[in-house]
């Protein structure tokens, strides 16, 4: 699809320092020689995986700035590498008691997305690895927000639960309908939070206490846009 392969992880691999290093597949996925193949499904390798740095939120005027980097500093391939997760990467406005506040939350996709049949591909957003990127975000001041979350989670069976929904929408009579719905109902439990910090507004430091995140700088840029995946690649 569009000139790539569906899946390419091992010529991914090849094409990175973890591959000059001598640095197997097995290294990551089967720690210690033990058959645990972790991957996408298992927090500690997904934050592994990736580093996280967080911009201090500043204000500008009635709006509240900040930006969230992410850098692939410990995949050897793509990440993520095939069609079926999606890992996204979120900013919003937090109450006193930490709760995301309505109408604040600025989404971007980091993922390959593909049509339901494997026909077409929608959008490729996927970091290489050591490369990065940057979601910037700028909202109005809620009336609530003491802090601002930047947090990132993983949805593994994304892909799945996408045609699972497909097939559920062809009507009533669907062929092993009870089968489908419980592997939607899998798919969709599937996913989980593995990185998440709280920086607080200026003028509202007092007792919120930031975790900070040290990496190097980065070297892509996306532009926010609300609710759906960064733009395209500069």
């Amino acid at each position: 699809m569009n000139g790539k392969y569906l899946e390419n992880t091992y010529e991914e691999w090849k094409a990175s320092r973890y591959a000059k290093e001598g640095r197997a597949c097995q290294s990551c996925h089967m720690p210690d020689r033990r058959h645990l193949w972790r991957g996408v499904h298992d927090e500690p390798t997904m934050r592994g995986g990736v580093t996280m740095r967080a911009s201090d939120p500043v204000r500008a005027g009635p709006a509240i700035q900040a930006s969230l980097e992410v850098r692939n500093t410990g995949t050897g391939h793509r990440f993520p590498t095939y069609v079926t997760p999606k890992v996204i990467a979120e900013i919003f406005q937090s109450d006193r008691a930490g709760k995301m506040l309505r109408g604040t939350l600025r989404q971007y996709v980091i993922a390959r997305v593909v049509s339901a049949d494997l026909s077409t591909e929608i959008s490729d957003t996927r970091l290489a690895p050591d490369e990065a990127a940057t979601f910037d975000y700028l909202e109005t001041i809620h009336p609530n927000a003491v802090s601002l979350t930047y947090r990132m989670r993983v949805e593994p069976d994304a892909f799945y639960a996408g045609l699972f929904e497909s097939l559920l929408a062809g009507g009533p009579a669907v062929r092993g309908e009870k089968m489908i719905r419980t592997a939607l109902a899998a798919s969709l439990r599937s996913g989980f939070t593995f990185n998440e910090e709280r920086r607080p507004l200026p003028g509202q430091e007092a007792g919120i206490q930031p975790r900070r995140v040290t990496v190097v700088g980065a070297d892509r840029q996306y532009s926010q846009i609300k609710g759906h995946s960064p733009r395209g690649k500069e």
